[in-house]
């Protein structure tokens, strides 16, 4: 079965621990997909704050007004939100190679 779903999307998981199965789920699902945690927050409705997670493809170059708008769809309350991180562009982290001896 296939499908297609419009990314970023962003979700909400009680526990921070419930992150790494739903990456690992996506990641087997379709492995050019990347899930991240990018805030901490409650719901508009109310309720305990949650860890924000967002769906992306990787490589996708993503702005924080694409964030905002996938949290605000998603229920994030952003009057009493945290902060957002937006996930880091691939290759960011890695350290340059040492000089040639």
């Amino acid at each position: 079965m296939q499908t297609s779903i419009a990314v970023p999307q962003a979700f909400s998981v009680r526990d921070e621990h419930e992150l790494y199965p739903f990456q690992h789920l996506i990641s087997r699902l379709n492995p050019d997909l990347r899930v991240v945690q990018i805030a901490t927050g409650v719901h508009v409705h109310g309720g305990c704050t949650v860890f924000w997670g967002l769906v992306y493809q990787d490589g996708q170059e993503l702005t924080k007004e694409d964030v905002e708008q996938a949290l605000k769809q998603a229920g994030f309350d952003c009057a009493h939100g945290g902060a957002i991180q937006l996930p880091k562009p691939k290759g960011c982290c890695k350290t340059p190679a040492a000089p040639a001896k």
